[in-house]
């Protein structure tokens, strides 16, 4: 499989003048700047990123981080090495980096779509979804310039997230805005994993990285220092925090901050999906819980994107922690564009019985249907309840999916295509009259 990034040899080098004393005597002097400096801000990076990955970039300020992100998003060239990108690319870089101020939010969303390809009519059906998620209300018809920090951050992550990127680059984007802005981009983050999509970051959230990332790597004063899973590489990170706070000698008292950031890391991504892809149990289980939902093709492959028409089949997998009588499982599919449930339906109705379940077991269910669908995002939410009403758990949004137009032959005019059956009634062929006598 072609990786989604290729790096090899990639180096940066900028450079500065003499500060200081030395550059006050070369001016006096009327001298030319001939003791130029050149500073590597990366060097020799060798990187292959599959498609799929999730990649958590780590190091202190001043590593490269940043400087790697944007020379994989073309915003800058590197001095030396080759870098390769196979698929569409977003890339957020701070809080509404690349709008227009005197532009309103709807025409800057609007330039941004097309920039990366996708023709005016696609963007002004993804529009919706894009206003909904951004919810700034009014002001999307408004000059950026006018906009809040947050508001910036919140249409800028709408914008990215929502023209279905291949791979999505984020430089600490998600340390803005307040706590649920930072669970629904972090959800929506999980959506686009789960998805089959590669996620590159900056994070110094050790937490983030180990329960996001599939894989991580560590910078160091422009280097690669390691490469591998987010565990052993935050690991690395923490071993080379503490090594450079003892060279400090820093004599900041703690304060019990570290407990009380690290905290506030685990309420973040608390409710959010896990690393798996599975759903994350909405609350405490009682008696029984969702472990896994899965959206499966007609060879019972994960997918991510569907024609119109498609068949799919949404495979939930429950656990029981106590012995119950009956129980049954269900599905609702809603729309995410419209903000309605489409289609609802349960073990119970389709009139199969799951039987007595004993503490520990598990069951499997498959629910396949047809999805004649107008074109958007919808997701699924799945429970498992003992009576009619009553829920052991229920899982919101616990897997999500794009129907397309592409390769379907369906022309949906609603949200939805009913299965019709259209008869023309003519009126009978009135007989011919005589022709008149001559």
């Amino acid at each position: 499989m072609t990786p989604a990034v290729s790096l090899t040899g990639v180096g940066k080098r900028y450079r500065i003048s003499p500060g200081g004393s030395a550059q006050l005597k070369e001016i006096l002097s009327l001298a030319k700047f001939r003791e130029r400096q050149h500073f590597w801000a990366l060097q020799d990076i060798d990187l292959q990123i599959e498609q799929g990955t999730t990649l958590g970039i780590m190091g202190r300020n001043g590593a490269g981080k940043s400087t790697l992100l944007r020379i994989i998003s073309g915003v800058l060239q590197p001095t030396t090495g080759t870098v390769e990108v196979n698929g569409r690319l977003t890339a957020i870089f701070g809080l509404g980096s690349g709008f227009n101020p005197e532009f309103t939010g709807r025409e800057n969303a609007m330039m941004n779509g097309l920039i990366l390809g996708i023709d005016r009519q696609e963007m002004l059906e993804r529009f919706d979804e894009i206003a909904d998620f951004a919810e700034i209300g009014e002001f999307m018809d408004q000059p950026v310039k006018t906009y809040s920090s947050g508001m910036k951050s919140r249409l800028g992550f709408a914008v990215a997230v929502n023209v279905d990127p291949d791979i999505l680059v984020l430089d600490e984007a998600l340390s803005a805005g307040d706590a649920a802005f930072k669970k629904k981009t972090l959800q929506r983050m999980y959506d686009l994993r789960d998805s089959g999509t590669t996620v590159l970051f900056v994070s110094h959230s050790m937490g983030m990285v180990k329960k996001f990332c599939t894989d991580a790597v560590l910078l160091h004063k422009g280097r690669l220092v390691t490469s591998g899973s987010p565990d052993e590489v935050a690991d690395r990170y923490q071993e080379l925090l503490e090594s450079t706070q003892k060279q400090e000698k820093s004599s900041v008292p703690d304060r019990g901050l570290s407990d009380m950031l690290d905290r506030e890391e685990e309420e973040d991504l608390e409710g959010v999906g896990s690393r798996d892809g599975s759903a994350r149990p909405v609350g405490g289980a009682r008696g029984a819980g969702i472990r896994t939902v899965q959206m499966l093709d007609d060879e019972e492959e994960p997918i991510s994107t569907v024609p119109s028409g498609s068949t799919v089949t949404v495979r939930v997998h429950a656990h029981y922690a106590e012995a119950v009588e009956e129980s049954s499982l269900g599905i609702t599919l809603q729309s995410r564009k419209a903000g309605v449930a489409v289609f609802s339906t349960d073990t119970a109705r389709e009139g199969v019985s799951l039987g007595p379940r004993e503490a520990g077991e598990e069951a499997t269910v498959d629910f396949t249907f047809e999805v004649p669908l107008q074109p958007g995002t919808y997701s699924v939410d799945a429970a498992v309840s003992q009576d009619e009403g009553s829920y052991l758990e229920r899982a919101k949004e616990a897997v999500s999916f794009k129907v397309t137009r592409a390769g379907s032959e369906l022309s949906v005019g609603g949200l939805v295509h009913l299965p019709t059956r259209v008869e023309v009634h003519s009126p009978e062929r009135k007989q011919e009259r005589p022709g008149r006598p001559a």
